[in-house]
């Protein structure tokens, strides 16, 4: 009975062993050739193990704070110490504004929709508030490193040429 006690205490530690590691606060500015960019959102992916991440929304002035997904839906300040790779996107549909479609009927709403894409086949157009260079991040040339306690800043100076 003491062996099994045991054991079963041994597999709770190492299963909460991660459970209360601490974030790091990491806040800062996105600007593309010096103009603060509003609502382009920033993702820190891990270097070491591609499922961590976190992300954040830039406001008005171009700032941002990182969020980390913790428990189903629930998100917390800050992200885990390490390596990141960084994305940064803000794009749009390129196209008409759209209609209201709440009062259509099905068959108008199902036409119009196609009427805006060109058919089903036909692949969207996007306008990039972002240049399209730094939407992944495995690709963007961007990265930062998050410490293990306290916070840090990672401005971003896009630039786009």
């Amino acid at each position: 009975m003491k062996r099994f006690v045991f054991v079963l205490l041994a597999c709770l530690v190492v299963f909460c062993s991660g459970c209360g590691e601490k974030l790091t606060k990491v806040t800062g500015k996105v600007t593309v050739d010096g103009k603060e960019i509003e609502g382009a959102t920033l993702t820190f992916t891990s270097k070491e193990n591609g499922s961590i991440f976190s992300s954040g929304k830039t406001d008005a002035q171009g700032m941002y704070s990182l969020r980390t997904l913790r428990g189903g839906d629930k998100t917390i300040n800050g992200a885990m110490p390490g390596s990141y790779l960084v994305s940064i996107v803000k794009k749009e549909e390129d196209g008409p504004p759209k209609k209201d479609t709440s009062t259509m009927t099905i068959e108008e709403k199902v036409n119009y929709e196609m009427s805006l894409t060109g058919g089903p086949m036909t692949k969207k157009k996007f306008i990039y508030h972002v240049p399209k260079k730094y939407e992944v991040a495995s690709n963007s040339g961007l990265s930062a490193d998050v410490p293990e306690s306290g916070s840090v800043v990672h401005n971003f100076d896009l630039e786009s040429n």
